[in-house]
């Protein structure tokens, strides 16, 4: 850390109507809102979200302000309340209910137009494959250092359309910083810890221990 450092001015962005909170909070959820505009949802659009940490977050709140019906997955239970108070119509904890019978309920059969894998897990990118409806869509954020193994006609016969995504580009911010200003989202509700610098490396440790407790932490600096 230093007190000044140099970037390209392209890169940029500056904005005096965000408080902490939200600044925090702005590039953690371009990357969601990155995915889902990548893969063109709409508001005929039933998508499922497989993890719901930031980054999964993000696309939640995207999907919703495309107008979509939401359905978000994970395997603990307070992401999945948290996830439901930003909007998500359906929840579903994939540990404690099976997936595949909760989405033919929801979806009447068909299952999902759009699949978010945001987790990074083996096992996720193969649900995300079978679960998604025919001629759906996938679009992968997260990564895992597995190999990944599922039979090629999952795709072929359901003639899926497969995509990745990585990062966020310039009108990614500039709509998370829209969405910040013009919706009443607490922003606490996404930052689970706030520490001074002094504490920043005990707070990352018991991040990195129970991963599914926090969602944020926010650094401030007086």
């Amino acid at each position: 850390m230093s007190e000044y450092f140099v970037i390209p001015w392209q890169k940029v962005l500056q904005h005096n109507g965000l408080n902490d909170f939200q600044l925090a909070l702005v590039e953690p959820l371009t990357v969601g809102f990155h995915a889902i505009d990548n893969v063109a949802v709409t508001d005929i659009d039933t998508v499922m979200i497989l993890g719901c940490g930031m980054i999964g977050t993000g696309a939640i709140l995207r999907a919703i302000l495309r107008g979509a019906t939401v359905i978000a997955v994970d395997i603990d239970d307070q992401k999945l309340e948290i996830a439901s108070r930003l909007g998500a119509q359906y929840t579903i904890n994939s540990k404690k209910k099976e997936l595949h019978q909760e989405l033919e309920t929801i979806t009447q059969g068909y299952g999902p137009s759009v699949v978010v894998e945001a987790a990074g897990s083996p096992a996720t990118y193969r649900t995300a494959i079978e679960e998604v409806g025919f001629a759906g869509r996938v679009v992968c954020i997260g990564y895992t250092t597995q190999e990944v193994t599922f039979p090629t006609k999952l795709w072929v016969q359901k003639e899926l359309t497969i995509l990745g995504s990585r990062n966020a580009n310039p009108g990614d911010f500039e709509a998370v910083i829209k969405f910040l200003q013009t919706n009443n989202l607490d922003e606490k509700t996404l930052v689970s810890k706030i520490v001074n610098p002094d504490e920043a490396g005990n707070a990352m440790k018991q991040w990195s221990e129970i991963p599914g407790d926090i969602l944020k932490i926010l650094v401030k600096f007086d």
